[in-house]
């Protein structure tokens, strides 16, 4: 471990050595090396999480390049986690990097996030949420979800082992997904929110976001944070002993 390196954060009385390690120990699943991914690679990599994977199938386009910061101009045309993974090994040597150049989808996915002790999920594929939401319940892995559009921006955490599920949050009706458009200060807004979320459930086993659902409008300067209710009508999660609604408690 380079001590000098984690200092600063070392002195937050949640790390010290001993959560530093931890950081060291664990292991994290990006799905997106997106415009969210972006923020929430840098920053899990910045803190010293041991193993990051990456999981996306697309190559860096120019349009992409108004959000996507851990791409640059050269990488155009090339695979989104080549891009990443090099950006991050020369960002912090110390850890390990694992491209996954596929789409997470119902063949791959339980294979694929059973390797890892959380999930972060930053893409706006309707099914790809609907896939992995399910793939993270039967392994029992937490999943941290973040979206933006435009100036807006979620992010829901979801801990199989004490949380209502995702469906349970959007049922089967996602947003749109053929309207997307966003500028990078949301996107980095959002992915920052992620990543603190997923920092301080690897150093406690826990976090105050789990179960919540955090809804940001920068054009307004407000942020809401409310509890993700259980249905006990969900296919997922809904023979578990979560609050519910729709049934007899």
């Amino acid at each position: 471990m380079n001590f000098e390196r984690y200092a600063k954060q070392m002195n937050i009385p949640e790390f010290g050595v001993d959560g530093q390690e931890k950081l060291e120990d664990a292991s994290v699943l990006i799905i997106g090396a997106g415009g969210v991914g972006s923020t929430v690679m840098y920053a899990l990599a910045a803190a010293g999480v041991g193993t990051i994977g990456i999981a996306d199938p697309e190559i860096v386009k120019v349009d992409d390049l108004n959000r996507q910061f851990i791409h640059f101009e050269e990488d155009l045309g090339t695979l989104k986690v080549t891009s990443a993974s090099r950006k991050l090994r020369q960002f912090n040597s110390l850890i390990n990097v694992i491209p996954h150049a596929v789409a997470i989808n119902k063949d791959n996915a339980y294979e694929i996030i059973a390797q890892y002790d959380i999930v972060a999920l930053a893409v706006n594929s309707f099914q790809a949420k609907i896939v992995v939401n399910q793939a993270c319940y039967e392994s029992g892995t937490p999943l941290v979800v973040g979206s933006v559009g435009e100036f807006c921006g979620t992010c829901a955490f979801i801990d199989p082992a004490n949380t209502p599920c995702l469906q349970c949050l959007y049922g089967t009706e996602f947003p749109p997904e053929d309207k997307f458009a966003s500028v990078s200060s949301t996107n980095a807004a959002i992915g920052a929110v992620m990543s603190d979320a997923i920092i301080q459930y690897l150093l406690s086993g826990s976090s105050s976001m789990a179960g919540q659902f955090l809804y940001l409008d920068t054009r307004i300067a407000k942020m809401e944070v409310t509890p993700i209710v259980g249905i006990d009508t969900c296919p997922i999660c809904g023979k578990q002993k979560f609050a519910t609604v729709g049934g007899d408690e």
